[in-house]
């Protein structure tokens, strides 16, 4: 049996201490931050994703108002998967808040990156909610896309064919059974 192992490894480099933005970069050493500040860097990107989230939401009412049918099913895929990616979050702030609570300096950097992995990928499934757009319904005409079916040459024929196949009739007994009334015919299928 082989194992697989996913690790979020944080670079320990000394650095001057980074701004409280939600940004974050490998070169960053997470040691440089208070517990207070992750918590707080943490609780700006939750409520980042929550704005995307919402925004999000208008912007699939748009597509939905506007009949436009694959924009609005490109968002609704993307939501669901921010949706679920919210909640994480919001879970992993709670669980920091309560190991910096309890004084715990690792798990809190470990829920930090958490919120911070799905806060980058909420980043990416709100750029896919923007930037869905498509050909309205009422943008193509159905009159003028012409359907044609076009074939040119001819199809080969194969004089075996019909000698390979043996053809019945369906709805005749079968040659050799009994012709007694009360025993049913057999029948090919």
């Amino acid at each position: 049996m082989v194992g697989v192992g996913l690790g979020v490894g944080v670079r320990a480099q000394r650095t001057p201490a980074p701004t409280t933005s939600a940004t974050w970069s490998e070169d960053d050493d997470l040691s440089n931050f208070s517990t207070p500040q992750l918590v707080e860097k943490a609780v700006s990107m939750v409520r980042k994703m929550e704005e995307q989230l919402t925004d999000s939401f208008y912007l699939l009412e748009a597509s939905l108002s506007a009949g436009d049918v694959n924009g609005a099913n490109t968002r609704n895929e993307a939501i669901t998967v921010m949706k679920g990616l919210v909640k994480l979050s919001e879970q992993n702030l709670m669980a920091m808040r309560q190991k910096a609570a309890e004084g715990d300096r690792k798990r809190v950097e470990n829920e930090y990156v958490k919120v911070l992995i799905a806060s980058q990928k909420v980043a990416e499934y709100y750029a896919q909610v923007k930037s869905a757009v498509s050909l309205g319904v009422g943008a193509l005409e159905l009159s003028s896309v012409e359907r044609r079916l076009v074939f040119s040459g001819s199809l080969p024929v194969v004089d075996e064919l019909p000698q390979l196949y043996n053809t019945f009739d369906v709805f005749d007994p079968v040659v050799g059974e009994s012709s007694d009334p009360v025993q049913q015919p057999s029948y090919y299928y």
